[in-house]
């Protein structure tokens, strides 16, 4: 049975007379130029909010009417003014434009213990439905003190960096305007310090219990995986990538150092706005990591750095090749050498039409497990005195890429233009961190032991990374 949801019947007068002047300036367009608007941005605006009503709503626990109208309608205007969406309870999303002559529809299926898959053309709901993977059970709670347990006991700071930690808070928490697509929403600010939780803080309608999407930030858990391959003897860094399509071709000269470091040379055009290789894979694609594997090659690889989600996609096919193939095999993997140790619960990633964990975009873990994968990368790879990930591959990681400075492996790293002039000044040269659309930004400090972890959807990004520095600098100046 369909659970249509029409919008509330009560919307506030300010909020009505908004999306009304937002239509009419889009309708005053001329005809040709939103006909090409609309071919470019619906396949990947009813892509983005199914996927993003399904994994926030079912799998987050996140408000239906929220997501909805504060966070998928803003980032996929027009479409919220030629969209048909269907809500089925702890099932499915299917969003559906219905402009004549451009219809247009996805579905983003939820399967419990995986996440939401989006299936796009190529694939079917109960072909997906049907893949013979299960979800693995999380290991049990302890009470012991993060990061090894789950008591919420937050270390005490001194009195400056409190004093500095509750501005920065504040400020983070407040919006900057009461326009839906200028707000930063932030949902989570978590940071840690000598291996310590000492703050932890939620937006109002949100708690510790629920996954959030971390977007890119799952680049450097894709890393991480690698890095664990790597410590297993499954992979080395300077070996070629061992995609069956690859071999006996060009492309087979492309080694895991070079995929690693955004560096394969295989073209590439990033971003979330209308038609890119980065909407056009994730939101149409069945098998995004094989279809980002087809790029054509147009530089030597290891020489031309190129932001990609498609990479990381590209780098968790290849994993899910080295262990056999199948998708529970790197499922579990990264569930019991990964995650279990690290005493993450409930986190994954979640999975394309083709059973592939969706490595560029779409890792789903509490904030407190994102900041576990931070704290990881502070300890250079090393738990609770094991060595997890070896130190030659953290040295990899964390130092710069020969393509870029800005950039190590899967992680950005400072110096990074990115960062205002002078707030880059004031951070140490060790810095990395992890960064997602919508504002996820996590900076990791080794040489200080300093994890900072902003989360949120925030339609004004620089804000969001510069708020983040900000408070990171500030801290590392009053700790």
């Amino acid at each position: 049975m369909t659970h249509h949801l029409a919008r509330p019947s009560r919307r506030p007068i300010w909020r009505t007379l908004s999306l009304l002047a937002s239509a009419g300036l889009w309708l005053l367009q001329p005809i040709t130029a939103r006909a090409e608007s609309l071919l470019d941005d619906i396949p990947a605006g009813t892509g983005y909010a199914a996927w993003e009503l399904c994994t926030r709503v079912i799998a987050s626990g996140d408000d239906y009417w929220r997501v909805r109208l504060q966070y998928a309608g803003p980032k996929v205007q027009p479409l919220p003014w030629v969209w048909d969406v269907d809500y089925y309870p702890g099932a499915k999303v299917s969003v559906r434009s219905v402009v004549p002559l451009i219809m247009h529809r996805r579905v983003a299926i939820h399967r419990k213990g995986l996440g939401c898959t989006l299936v796009p053309p190529g694939a079917t709901e109960w072909g997906v439905r049907l893949q013979p993977i299960r979800a693995t059970s999380a290991p049990p709670p302890t009470s012991a003190a993060w990061p090894v347990g789950e008591a919420t006991t937050q270390a005490p700071l001194g009195s400056a960096a409190s004093q500095v930690l509750a501005a920065h808070a504040q400020a983070m928490f407040t919006e900057p305007s009461a326009a839906l697509n200028q707000r930063l929403n932030t949902t989570a600010l978590l940071v840690a310090h000598q291996g310590a939780l000492v703050h932890e803080q939620y937006r109002p309608g949100y708690q510790r219990e629920q996954p959030q999407l971390g977007w890119s930030m799952t680049k450097t858990l894709t890393a991480l995986v690698a890095g664990v391959m790597h410590t297993d003897g499954r992979l080395a860094l300077d070996d070629g990538v061992p995609l069956r399509t690859w071999q006996a071709t060009a492309k087979s000269g492309i080694t895991w150092r070079h995929l690693l470091n955004m560096a394969p040379g295989l073209a590439w055009t990033e971003g979330y706005e209308g038609l890119s290789d980065a909407t056009q894979m994730l939101f149409s694609q069945p098998d995004q990591g094989a279809w980002a594997a087809d790029r054509p090659l147009t530089s030597t690889p290891g020489t031309v750095f190129t932001y990609s989600t498609g990479f990381a996609n590209v780098a968790m096919l290849a994993m899910r090749q080295l262990l056999g193939g199948s998708p529970q095999a790197l499922h579990d993997y990264i569930q019991q050498r990964l995650f279990a140790p690290l005493g993450i619960r409930h986190g994954l990633v979640e999975l394309d039409a083709s059973g592939t964990p969706v490595g560029g975009a779409r890792g789903l873990l509490r904030p407190v497990d994102w900041l576990r994968l931070g704290q990881l990368v502070a300890n250079h790879g090393t738990w609770q005195g094991q060595t997890l990930i070896d130190t030659d591959y953290m040295d990899f990681m964390t130092a710069p890429s020969p393509a870029s400075p800005e950039y190590g492996g899967m992680v950005w790293r400072q110096p990074s233009d990115m960062i205002p002039a002078d707030l880059r000044a004031r951070l140490p040269q060790d810095m990395v961190w992890f960064a997602g659309h919508m504002g996820q930004f996590m900076v990791v400090v080794p040489s200080r032991q300093l994890v900072v972890l902003r989360m949120g959807v925030a339609f004004d990004k620089d804000l969001a990374r510069t708020q983040t520095m900000a408070l990171a600098a500030d801290l590392l100046a009053a700790l």
